[in-house]
């Protein structure tokens, strides 16, 4: 009878103390420091708490600066443990899936905004809650290779 009743106690013992976690890379990112906005991109969101994970992100990202960038429908997710940010990791399908969600495509001319929707859930990830923060990296059209990355906070309660 002991034996039994310590093979049923048995997950429940060893799921104390092991605290669910989204999936992330090993190490922090190199870029701890980034802001909403910076040369004249900006990016801002709709909302920035959620009672549970989101389906979606409604952003905007506003150009006011005096040159064009290019991006495309991709952004990444960071969540912070420890004070520190990890790139949430997830599966390279959803680049066969969307052939659209890559870092190019489109063109944000100086003084424009454009609204874009970010779906969490095509990731194939549930934000558990925590602190994030997306980021939106941008390529210059003057200077090759030159890019910009900007990250807005929100939370998941």
């Amino acid at each position: 009878m002991k034996h039994i009743l310590l093979i049923l106690l048995l997950p429940i013992l060893l799921s104390c103390g092991n605290e669910a976690a989204v999936a992330t890379l090993p190490d922090p990112v190199p870029d701890q420091e980034m802001q909403a906005s910076e040369k004249g991109l900006s990016l801002s969101l709709t909302d920035d708490t959620f009672s549970r994970s989101p389906t979606v992100i409604e952003t905007i990202v506003q150009n006011d600066s005096s040159s064009d960038y290019n991006f495309g429908e991709f952004y990444h997710i960071e969540v912070n443990k420890n004070n520190l940010w990890y790139i949430i990791t997830y599966s390279n399908a959803i680049f066969l899936k969307n052939p659209r969600f890559k870092d190019t495509g489109r063109t944000l001319q100086a003084g424009n905004e454009t609204h874009q929707t970010f779906s969490v859930e095509a990731l194939g990830v549930t934000l558990l809650p925590g602190e994030y923060r997306l980021v939106k990296t941008f390529l210059s059209q003057g200077e090759s290779f030159h890019e910009i990355s900007i990250a807005v906070p929100f939370w998941v309660n």
